[in-house]
């Protein structure tokens, strides 16, 4: 008997044969075509703990897993023997509407988790783009976010404890219930976006805010890439309760209205801003930006187009498909997503470098990006996904590293075919702070046999 045959005999006895997955049972926890030798999906900690020792015991690999809709994040592994599945933990631990606060298990669905809010007249303030899937423990060790992100923040910002088993099975703790909580080292921010490399994370408590009484979306025509410093330099000086303003140029234009299915002006440049507040309140907001920008010695002048409430709903989840590169975690992506890091001051070269290296090669790059913070999502599109031309698209590839070069900024292959994956640093070359990743790496999980090879270096 093989170690990996005696391992699914003893979790068998673990979490019995209806939770453990062999064969061709494994076909939809494939990680980038990698089949796992087998897929177990535990329904309380004690079994998580149990299977983590026996992992050990038989010197096994292991992949965590939430609702696989960000597994396409992440070096291509070179062999899967156990993917841990955290489906089926999904209870509300513990809600406290007056004190803000929620305590879930780890496979909670992102999505019922913010109706269950909604219905209090509260919410948890990510948007990352999601499917119907996704966990709130995958969110968090991915660190996706959205557009809220300008005025709400990330994963870090709103993750007040967090409880994880380590390689060994033990139990751990960081951070605690409440809002004011300054009890030892900060860990929490350590397992966001690590990816499952350190340890599994079976519970999260995370802050809360109350839903706005109303929100306002306007769509605002930039003709040049000239005017967008003073466009965004204004609007951003404006006191507005501004959650989110978002970067398209022309190509990623055209794709949200094929998309969302309605017209949009022809521009060379689109800033999408949504203000909060009660109607008139939004209304007094919008006025004021309109206002502002008239005033401004612009190319042309800046047109503002207010989305129906509708619309701006189909506006705002077309988008995140959009710098997801796919409709579900299973499609076959028609995009490469590339998430480039700027300072916010050369995002408007940028976007003029992308539209020149895309014109150079006769492709229109859809360009998204979060205006406040100098996050951008380039999508490259993929004419033929089940048999991409790879060569094509790593010239692509280097091509756009060097605008990124050329900015000072570093960029993250988040989806792309597997052949193009497995000829590129998809998380880009390490930096100065790898030595210390590596140290924590060794620390955590010292025979790196969790999620192995995934992560930045093959960590």
């Amino acid at each position: 008997m093989s170690a990996l045959e005696g391992l699914a005999t003893a979790l068998e006895s673990v979490v019995g044969s209806a939770d453990l997955l062999t064969n061709a049972a494994v076909a939809e926890y494939a990680i980038d075509g990698v089949l796992p030798a087998m897929v177990v999906l535990p329904t309380a900690e004690a079994q998580i703990a149990e299977v983590l020792r026996l992992a050990s015991e038989y010197q096994a690999t292991v992949f965590p897993r939430g609702g696989g809709s960000q597994t396409f994040m992440g070096q291509t592994p070179s062999r899967v023997d156990l993917v841990l599945s955290m489906q089926r933990l999904q209870r509300q631990l513990a809600y406290e509407p007056a004190d803000l606060t929620t305590t879930v298990q780890a496979g909670v669905r992102f999505a019922e988790l913010q109706g269950t809010l909604r219905d209090n007249g509260q919410f948890l303030a990510l948007d990352p783009p999601v499917t119907a899937t996704t966990t709130l423990g995958g969110v968090v060790a991915t660190n996706v976010s959205g557009p809220r992100r300008l005025l709400y923040g990330t994963a870090r910002d709103v993750l007040l404890g967090v409880a994880v088993m380590t390689i060994d099975g033990k139990r751990t703790k960081a951070g605690g219930r409440v809002v004011k909580n300054v009890t030892g080292y900060d860990l929490n921010k350590l397992y966001v976006g690590s990816l499952g490399t350190l340890a599994i994370i079976v519970e999260l408590t995370c802050k809360l805010h109350p839903l706005p009484p109303g929100e306002l979306t306007l769509g605002i025509g930039c003709a040049d890439q000239a005017d967008l410093a003073p466009m965004l330099q204004t609007i951003l000086q404006l006191p507005l309760r501004l959650n989110s303003l978002e970067l398209l140029n022309a190509a990623a234009c055209e794709t949200l209205a094929t998309h969302a299915d309605f017209s949009l002006a022809e521009t060379g440049y689109m800033l999408i801003a949504r203000v909060e507040g009660t109607p008139a309140v939004t209304q007094s907001q919008a006025q004021r930006l309109t206002g502002a920008l008239r005033h401004l010695p612009l190319t042309r002048p800046a047109s503002v187009h207010a989305w129906s409430a509708v619309e701006q709903e189909r506006v705002w989840s077309t988008l995140g498909e959009l710098t997801r590169g796919a409709s579900g975690p299973d499609a076959a992506s028609d995009c490469m997503v590339v998430k480039v890091s700027l300072l916010m001051s050369a995002l408007p070269a940028f976007c003029q470098d992308v539209q020149e290296t895309a014109a150079h090669f006769d492709t229109p790059w859809a360009l998204i990006a979060h205006a406040s913070s100098g996050i951008a999502y380039v999508c490259i599109p993929v004419p033929n996904p089940e048999a991409p031309d790879v060569e094509r698209l790593l010239a692509y590839l280097q091509a756009l590293e060097g605008c990124v070069a050329r900015c000072q900024g570093r960029r993250v292959v988040e989806r792309a075919p597997v052949a193009v994956k497995q000829q590129c640093q998809v998380w880009g070359p390490p930096g100065d702070d790898f030595a210390l990743m590596r140290a924590i790496k060794a620390s955590f999980d010292p025979q790196h046999r969790l999620n192995p090879g995934r992560f930045l270096g093959g960590l």
